[in-house]
C-alpha cells in the first residue's frame, strides 16, 4: 500500500507540477530550518533563510534543488557528509522512499561549492577548478630585488578600497558616500588597511598592486612632462586650500624622436570627458643591444617639502614596446632601477614605488635604451617617454550642474586619494565615455567603473591581473553591540555564464572568497577575540565582485558603524592582523589556484639593540619571531639599513645571522632598522634604533624605547550611553592615521540613524577629514639621540625587551611615549602596554644599584601604577601573567622607590604648557609639547600630575594646573629625574637639547 502511495505521489509531480513542488517545497521548509539552524552550530555565521527551490525525481529519487542561501555556508569534503545524513534523518516522512538524490544550490550541484582546507604546511592543496599551471608575469621588477619565489613575484593584483568622495548631481555639491560613525567614515576607514598596511603586505611579497583610486596620501603633486603644461603663473596658487600641481622639467638626450598620442596636463581643472592622455604627445628612441644606453629621458623636480612621494611614470605601449625598459630614480636614499614591460599598462600611470625627497636634493626619474644586464635584446624594440607624476596631489577633476557653463564647476578640494575611484581613473587615463559614463549619476559611476577599470586594464592594455579584491566595511549593525564580523562575497553568474572569457571556472570568486574569510576570521579568533563573527560567504550579484573577468572578492571585514567591531577596528594592531589575514588568504589561494607552494612573510623581529662594544663600535642585534599561526613564517635572513644624520635610509643589506657589527664615524648619528625575510618576502620593519660617538664625550648614555603602544581611542561603554573618549586618550596610530573624520558626539545607545547627517548613535563631525594624525613612528631614540649628541653625550639603544640593566653607562634614558596599560576591544586578550614591567623594573633597579642615572618620561608614567585610562578590571590579566591589581601594586612599590614619585591626576597637562615655577610668574613659561592631533608629532592629550613620593625628591617643572610634571629623586648612589610628559613630544629641538642638557647637568653633579 505504502509503495503504492508513493507511486501515486509521484504521478502527480508530473501531472501537476506546479502544485505538487508548492506542496514539497512546503513539506521541506521545516527541513529547511532545521538544517540552517544545524549549519548555523557548525560553522558559526547564520546564513540566510535557507529554502528548497524545487525537486526533481531522476529514477527512484529525488534531486534537491536548494535555494542560493545553500552556498552561503563555507562548505568542505566532510561537511558534504554531515549534511547529507542531515538532511536523510530529517527527511520527510512521506518523501524518505525517495531520499539520496542529488542537491545542488540552485542549478549548480553540491559538490562544487566544496573548498579544500588551505591549512598552513605551504603545500598546495588540489582544487578541481583549477587551470594548467600560470606562469608570473612581471609589469615592474627592481633591478637586483630579490624575487620571492614561494610569495607573490610576477603576480598582479587589483585592489581597491570601497568609496570615496564624490559629487551629488541632485544636490549640487561634493559628498561623502557614507555617513560619518565613530570617528570615521568608510570612505576613508578602508584606506587605513589598504595603503599602510594591505599594499606593503602584498608588495613585500613580490606582488604588483595596481589600484583604481590615489595612493599617495602627500597633498604635494609635480608632473614632468614633455609637453608644456597650463599656464606657469597659476601652478603656484593655492585651490582649496591646497597647492596646485607643480610643474617639473624634462629633457632628452640621443635620437629621440615623436611617438604619436601622449600625456599633456594642459588644463587646470578637467571636466567629463576629458583624457590628459590624450592631450598631448609621447616620445620613443629605439632599444641598443647593450648594457650601455645611447639615449636617456629625464624628469626632474624640485619637491616643496621633504617626505614620502609615489612616483609613477608614463608611456605608449605598442607590440614592439620594450619588455624591460629600465627607470632610475634618484631619491635621498640613493637610487632605485626597474624594469617595465612597456607592452602592459600603456597611457595612464603605472607606479614604480615611494620614495623620499627633500628639496633641493635632486628628485629625478631617468629612463635609457639600454638592454639590462640579464636581459635579452628584442630586435627592433623601442622605448617609450611621456609623463612622470611625483606625488599624489588633490583633486582636479570638476563638476557641476551645468552642462554648458563649466566656469561654476567645481573640485573636491580635498586630497586625490580622498576622492572616489572614477575621478583617479580619469586622471590616469581611463576613457570616460566608453568605461565610466555608462551609468546615470556618480554614485553609481564611481564603484559601477571600479570592475569596469580591471577588465579595461586587462583586455585592452595586457595587465595580467591574477585577482581582483574590494575591501569594504559597512557589513550591518548588531542590536545588542555584539561583534558584526566579516561577510565575503563572491559572483559565480556573470551575464548567465559560469565562465571567464578564457574559459577558466567562475567558482574561483568562491574559493578566493572562502580562503580570505576564513583566514581572516580564524587569526582575529586566535590574536583578538575568539567570538568574531564569520558572516556569509554569499554568491550575490555585487558590481565589484561579477564585473571582473578573474576571480574577484568583495569584502566587507567589519562593520564601522557597529561599536563592538570599532573597539577593535581603530586599533593599528588590528589592522595589521586583519591585513596580513587579507595576504594570506590571497597568497593561499594563488597557491591553490595555481598548483604552487607558498610560503608566509616573517613577522617583524624583535628584542632589536644597537650597543657599544668599544671605541666608534656598535653592535647590532636581534631575534626573529616565529608566528604561531603560520609555521612557513619562519625567518631565513635578514635586511638590516641604515640612516646616517638626517638622510634617508638605504637599499640595505642581507645577513644571515642575528647580528652585525658597524664602524661609526664621530659626530653622526645613524639609525637602523631590521626586516626578516624568507622565500615567502619580507616582513615590516622592526623599530629604529640609533647610536652615535660625540667628538668628545662627556659620558654615555642607554636609550631604552619602552614606547612599544598602537592602541584604537580610550572608549566607554554603558547601556545607555557609549563611544570613544579621545580627550582622555585619542590613542596612537602606527606611523600615520589616515582615517579620522572628526570627534564623535552622539553617544546615546538609543539615537536612530534618520540621514547621514543625523547617523545616530555614533555620529562624528567630519570638519577634520583628510587630516593625517601623526602617530608612532618607533624612531624616538634618535629624537633622543640627537639631543643628547648635541649636548655632548654618546649614546646608544636598545628595546625595552632587550635592555637588562648591564652595560657601561652612566645614565639610562628610558623612553614611554604614551604607553600605558591598553584594553584591546572587548577585554577578551591580556591588557598590554605596562609602563613598567616587571622585567622592565628588574632591569632598571639593577641599573640604578650600580650607580647608573635614570632619565623617565611619558605621559602615563604614573597612571600605569594608579589608575588607568581604559576600564580595566582589577582581577583582568595583564601581558605580565598577573591581574592587573597585582601589576599595579607592584609598579607604585616600585615608582615610589626608584624613581621617588606618586601619582596625583591623569588630567594634567592639557594645555601643553611646562613652567619653571610654581608661581607662574610673567617669565615661567619654559617648555610646551604637543596637545593637538597633527601630522608631524604624535599628541598628548592629557599628563599626569605627579608629586614627590619622600624627603629625597623635588619637582623640577610645573603644569599649568601647578602640578609638579618632573620629579628629582637623590637615593645617594645614583639620581633619577622623572618627567611626566613625554620628551619627544617638545615642541621644538632646541628646547629638547636644553632640557636634556640642563637634565644630565643636575644628575652627573654631586
Amino acid at each position: 500500500m505504502k509503495s503504492r502511495l508513493s507511486l501515486i505521489l509521484a504521478l502527480c509531480l508530473v501531472c501537476m507540477p506546479g502544485k505538487a513542488q508548492s506542496r514539497i517545497v512546503d513539506e521541506f521548509q521545516p527541513v529547511c530550518d532545521s538544517l540552517a539552524v544545524l549549519a548555523k552550530e557548525r560553522f558559526g555565521n547564520k546564513g540566510e533563510k535557507l529554502k528548497l527551490w524545487k525537486a526533481v525525481k531522476r529514477g527512484s529519487k529525488y534531486d534537491l534543488y536548494f535555494s542560493r542561501e545553500l552556498a552561503d555556508w563555507p562548505w568542505k569534503e566532510e561537511d558534504q557528509k554531515w549534511f547529507r545524513t542531515k538532511l536523510n534523518e530529517l527527511y520527510p516522512a512521506r518523501y524518505k522512499a525517495y531520499k539520496g538524490g542529488a542537491i545542488f544550490c540552485r542549478n549548480t550541484p553540491f559538490e562544487d561549492l566544496l573548498t579544500p582546507l588551505a591549512g598552513n604546511s605551504g603545500k598546495a592543496p588540489g582544487y578541481k577548478y583549477a587551470p594548467r599551471k600560470n606562469e608570473p608575469a612581471y609589469m615592474v621588477r627592481q633591478q637586483g630585488a630579490r624575487q620571492w619565489k614561494r610569495g607573490l613575484s610576477g603576480r598582479n593584483i587589483a585592489l581597491w578600497q570601497s568609496h570615496g568622495r564624490y559629487y551629488n548631481e541632485k544636490e549640487d555639491q561634493w559628498m561623502w558616500q557614507r555617513a560619518p560613525i565613530h570617528r570615521t567614515i568608510e570612505d576613508l576607514y578602508t584606506q587605513s588597511y589598504v595603503i599602510p598596511f594591505l599594499i606593503p603586505m602584498l608588495e613585500n611579497a613580490g606582488a604588483y598592486v595596481m589600484t583604481p583610486r590615489e595612493r599617495d596620501t602627500n597633498p604635494y603633486e609635480i608632473i614632468c612632462d614633455n609637453d608644456p603644461a597650463f599656464g606657469r603663473d597659476t601652478v603656484s596658487a593655492d585651490f582649496g586650500g591646497l597647492p596646485l600641481r607643480a610643474e617639473g622639467k624634462y629633457s632628452e638626450t640621443g635620437k629621440w624622436s615623436d611617438a604619436g598620442e601622449g600625456f599633456a596636463d594642459i588644463k587646470a581643472i578637467y571636466t567629463r570627458g576629458d583624457n590628459p592622455f590624450r592631450m598631448g604627445s609621447s616620445r620613443t628612441a629605439r632599444c641598443t643591444p647593450s648594457v650601455k644606453a645611447s639615449a636617456t629621458a629625464v624628469w626632474s623636480a624640485d619637491v616643496p617639502a621633504r617626505g614620502e612621494y609615489a612616483v609613477y611614470v608614463s608611456y605608449r605601449s605598442t607590440p614592439n614596446s620594450s619588455r624591460n625598459a629600465v627607470y632610475t630614480v634618484n631619491h635621498l636614499g640613493g637610487k632605485s632601477h626597474f624594469c617595465v614591460n612597456q607592452r602592459m599598462g600603456g597611457g595612464g600611470w603605472i607606479y614604480l614605488g615611494s620614495f623620499e625627497f627633500a628639496p633641493g636634493k635632486g628628485a629625478q626619474v631617468v629612463l635609457d635604451n639600454s638592454t639590462p644586464q640579464g636581459y635579452s635584446y628584442e630586435k627592433n624594440s623601442v622605448v617609450s617617454a611621456d609623463a612622470v607624476k611625483i606625488g599624489g596631489g588633490i583633486g582636479k577633476i570638476a563638476r557641476g550642474r551645468d552642462s554648458v557653463d563649466v566656469k561654476n564647476w567645481t573640485c573636491s578640494g580635498l586630497p586625490a586619494y580622498l576622492e572616489g575611484a572614477m575621478y583617479w581613473m580619469q586622471w590616469a587615463g581611463i576613457d570616460y565615455d566608453t568605461v565610466i559614463n555608462q551609468w546615470d549619476r556618480d554614485y553609481t559611476r564611481d564603484y559601477a567603473s571600479r570592475g569596469a577599470w580591471v577588465n579595461e586594464m586587462k583586455d585592452n592594455r595586457s595587465v595580467p591581473f591574477d585577482l581582483s579584491l574590494a575591501l569594504h566595511s559597512d557589513a550591518g549593525l548588531s542590536p545588542d553591540d555584539s561583534i558584526v564580523g566579516t561577510l565575503a562575497i563572491y559572483s559565480l553568474l556573470s551575464n548567465g555564464s559560469r565562465k571567464f572569457s578564457d574559459g577558466r571556472d567562475r567558482m574561483a570568486g568562491r574559493l578566493l572568497a572562502d580562503y580570505v574569510q576564513t583566514q581572516v576570521t580564524d587569526d582575529l579568533r586566535a590574536e583578538f577575540d575568539s567570538e568574531w563573527s564569520r558572516r556569509d560567504i554569499r554568491d550575490r550579484s555585487y558590481s565589484e565582485s561579477r564585473t571582473p573577468d578573474l576571480p574577484a572578492l568583495l569584502l566587507e571585514l567589519l562593520s564601522h558603524q557597529n561599536l563592538a567591531d570599532m573597539k577593535y577596528g581603530h586599533d593599528p594592531a588590528f589592522k595589521f592582523s586583519a591585513s596580513r589575514a587579507i595576504y594570506k588568504g590571497i597568497l593561499k589561494f594563488l597557491s591553490s589556484w595555481y598548483g604552487v607552494p607558498y610560503s608566509v612573510q616573517p613577522l617583524p623581529v624583535k628584542d632589536f639593540s644597537a650597543m657599544m662594544t668599544g671605541p666608534g663600535k656598535v653592535q647590532l642585534s636581534w631575534n626573529g619571531t616565529e608566528d604561531p599561526l603560520e609555521p612557513t613564517a619562519k625567518p631565513e635572513g635578514y635586511i638590516v639599513y641604515t640612516r646616517v644624520d638626517d638622510g634617508a635610509f638605504d637599499a640595505g643589506i642581507f645577513v644571515s645571522g642575528t647580528s652585525l657589527e658597524f664602524n661609526l664615524e664621530s659626530g653622526k648619528l645613524y639609525s637602523w632598522k631590521v626586516e626578516a625575510y624568507n622565500e615567502g618576502g619580507r616582513s615590516f620593519p622592526s623599530e629604529t634604533l640609533s647610536a652615535g660617538f660625540a667628538p668628545s664625550p662627556r659620558g654615555k648614555v642607554l636609550v631604552v624605547n619602552n614606547f612599544t603602544r598602537l592602541a584604537a581611542p580610550a572608549w566607554f561603554d554603558t547601556p545607555y550611553y557609549a563611544g570613544f573618549d579621545a580627550q582622555l586618550d585619542g590613542g596612537v596610530p602606527y606611523i600615520k592615521d589616515i582615517s579620522y573624520c572628526g570627534d564623535n558626539y552622539e553617544m546615546r545607545r538609543a539615537k536612530d540613524w534618520i540621514s547621514d547627517y543625523a547617523p545616530g548613535f555614533g555620529a562624528s563631525g567630519t570638519e577634520l577629514a583628510g587630516l593625517i594624525i601623526a602617530g608612532n613612528n618607533f624612531d624616538f631614540p634618535a629624537v633622543h639621540g640627537r639631543a643628547l649628541m648635541d649636548c655632548g653625550w654618546t649614546f646608544c639603544s636598545c628595546s625595552a625587551s632587550a635592555f637588562d640593566g648591564d652595560g657601561d653607562y652612566d645614565v639610562v634614558d628610558l623612553v614611554c611615549g604614551k604607553q600605558v596599560s591598553t584594553l584591546r576591544g572587548n577585554g577578551r586578550r591580556p591588557a598590554q602596554f605596562q609602563v613598567f614591567s616587571s622585567k622592565l623594573r628588574e632591569s632598571l633597579k639593577k641599573a640604578a644599584d650600580r650607580g647608573c642615572c635614570l632619565i623617565v618620561s611619558g605621559s602615563r608614567i604614573a597612571t600605569d601604577a594608579w589608575d588607568s585610562v581604559f576600564p580595566i578590571a582589577d582581577t583582568a590579566i595583564v601581558a605580565d601573567g598577573v591581574s592587573f591589581s597585582e601589576y599595579q601594586k607592584a609598579a607604585r612599590e616600585f615608582v615610589s622607590d626608584v624613581l621617588g614619585y606618586k601619582w596625583v591626576s591623569s588630567r594634567a597637562g592639557m594645555d601643553g604648557m611646562i613652567h619653571e615655577k610654581k608661581g607662574f610668574g610673567r617669565y615661567s613659561l619654559k617648555y610646551s609639547f604637543v596637545t593637538e592631533a597633527n601630522p608631524e608629532k604624535y599628541c598628548v592629550e592629557n599628563c599626569d600630575g605627579i608629586k614627590p613620593a619622600g624627603n629625597a625628591d623635588r619637582p623640577l617643572l610645573y603644569f599649568s594646573n601647578r602640578l609638579p610634571a618632573a620629579i628629582l629623586h637623590d637615593a645617594g648612589g645614583y639620581k633619577a629625574a622623572s618627567f611626566a610628559f613625554p620628551l619627544e613630544s617638545i615642541s621644538d629641538a632646541e628646547s629638547l637639547r636644553e632640557l636634556m642638557g640642563s637634565t644630565l647637568e643636575t644628575l652627573i653633579s654631586r
